[in-house]
C-alpha cells in the first residue's frame, strides 16, 4: 500500500492520503479566511470545523469499506 499517488487528489486511495489532502485542503481554506477576515476566532472556526469533517469523513468511509 502506497501513501501517495499522483491521483490521491481526486479520489483518495486509503485513509493516509484522504487525512493528507483533507488536511491539507483545510490549512488552505484557513489561509485563504485569514487573508480575507483578518479574525483570529474566524479562522480557528473554520479550521476546526474543517478538521473534524476530515475525521468524520475518513472514519465514515473507513467503516463503510471505501478504501478496500
Amino acid at each position: 500500500m502506497d501513501f501517495l499517488n499522483w491521483y490521491d487528489w481526486i479520489t483518495p486511495t486509503n485513509p493516509l492520503a484522504s487525512l493528507f489532502f483533507g488536511l491539507l485542503f483545510t490549512i488552505i481554506l484557513g489561509i485563504i479566511v485569514w487573508v480575507d477576515t483578518k479574525q483570529l476566532r474566524t479562522v480557528l472556526v473554520t479550521t476546526l470545523s474543517g478538521i473534524a469533517i476530515t475525521l468524520i469523513g475518513v472514519a465514515i468511509l473507513s467503516a463503510v469499506g471505501f478504501y478496500g
